[in-house]
């Protein structure tokens, strides 16, 4: 499996925010969204046997890239660590459906679909374990009010989450995603990992 880094933190956003986790950060990806946090970062080999026993603690998270780019060792991955009595979480952009039988497997599937990508929102509003987390800013693929309040009569309010783009410990986009999740009646997603670690 091709995996950029494995490394312990506290999750900064998101349904699981503040709790302890390992991070699985996989490489590759489908998409080129300007300011990606990974892009271009080196990967290396590694077998599913020696990171599933690099992971700490209960909680592991599964991110990227994009996690689904390695689907089928990505399934023996989730099952592994199911085994072994891990709370799993993945973050994705929502393009390749996981697998049922694997998503079954999974405690939250943190969706954040890119404006302008073919996700596929049909399919994960019907996860009861699928949460959808809107990045809202200025960047092409992120979203604005306009382009999401159409979207949000089919989807669960309380699995969709707000959050604004940044890298900077201001977060100068908070506030104003912090006012659309009030107006539009869904959580708010702050990003603790950027405002106290910037990692």
């Amino acid at each position: 499996m091709r995996l950029i880094e494995i490394f312990q933190s506290i999750q900064g956003e998101g349904p699981a925010m503040g709790r302890p986790a390992t991070f699985v950060r996989l490489a590759g990806c489908n998409l080129s969204c300007q300011g990606c946090d990974t892009d271009g970062k080196s990967s290396f080999q590694i077998s599913l046997s020696d990171l599933a026993g690099r992971v700490r603690g209960r909680k592991v998270v599964i991110t990227g890239g994009e996690p689904t780019m390695q689907m089928e060792q990505l399934c023996q991955l989730i099952e592994l660590l199911h085994d072994r009595g891990k709370e799993i979480d993945i973050e994705s952009n929502g393009t390749n459906p996981i697998p049922g039988r694997t998503l079954d497997l999974i405690h939250y599937a943190v969706i954040s679909p890119k404006r302008g990508s073919q996700f596929h929102l049909d399919y994960w509003r019907t996860k009861e374990n699928a949460h959808i987390k809107f990045v809202l800013g200025k960047a092409p693929w992120c979203w604005t009010s306009d382009f999401l309040q159409p979207m949000l009569p089919a989807l669960n309010k309380e699995r969709v989450w707000i959050m604004a783009y940044g890298t900077d410990m201001d977060m100068q986009g908070a506030r104003e995603a912090w006012d659309l999740a009030m107006q539009m009646g869904v959580n708010y997603s702050d990003r603790l990992h950027i405002r106290l670690c910037r990692r």
